[in-house]
């Protein structure tokens, strides 16, 4: 063999083995520092409701008409439907909210994620309106389902919208408390 390509050969087995040891220091610091992104809502979950949450059920929603569920979650002891609900044409875009089902009750309203600027304008108890709705007998959540003083009616389409996809998605997904 000619020094040429003794030469060449030596020079891409470096490079090959440069390039295996940059793969597994790679490898390794992803394995130390990974961090589910679906934790945080599940530490949402957990903190609103005081039930544990070990995993997501439905890390991929589901779109409806008008809304849509991001994440779903049901507690380790069955007790609590968790939704991560997003309600679009909100004035400054999507309205998210964190709904908790107790057998098909809502026992809690919490606002995620938003961009609106007139929360100010609406009562301190706004979210407890939709405490105790019973999302097994509603067929749909509309607007005028929801009441306030609140002049902000894109803020209000939002958030009906996000609450008609809860309801949508536990009618024809978890009806009667079975896991879908």
């Amino acid at each position: 063999m000619s020094g040429k390509v003794r030469s060449m050969i030596q020079g891409v087995a470096v490079l090959a083995c440069i390039a295996l040891v940059c793969g597994l220091l790679l490898g390794a610091v992803n394995y130390f520092t990974y961090v589910d992104p679906l934790q945080p809502t599940l530490d949402r979950f957990t903190s609103d409701t005081g039930a544990t949450f070990p995993e997501m059920t439905d890390e991929d929603g589901q779109e409806f008409e008008n809304g849509r569920i991001v994440y779903y979650a049901r507690s380790a002891d069955g007790a609590y439907d968790a939704f991560l609900a997003a309600g679009g044409g909100g004035w400054g875009g999507e309205v998210q909210l964190y709904v908790y089902l107790q057998g098909g009750v809502i026992q809690k309203v919490v606002l995620g994620d938003n961009s609106e600027t007139l929360w100010d304008t609406f009562e301190s108890d706004f979210f407890d309106q939709f405490t105790g709705l019973d999302v097994c007998s509603a067929d749909s959540f509309t607007e005028s389902d929801v009441s306030t003083g609140a002049t902000a009616s894109r803020t209000i389409r939002a958030v009906a919208r996000a609450i008609d996809a809860v309801v949508a998605y536990y009618n024809a997904n978890l009806e009667g408390g079975s896991n879908g």
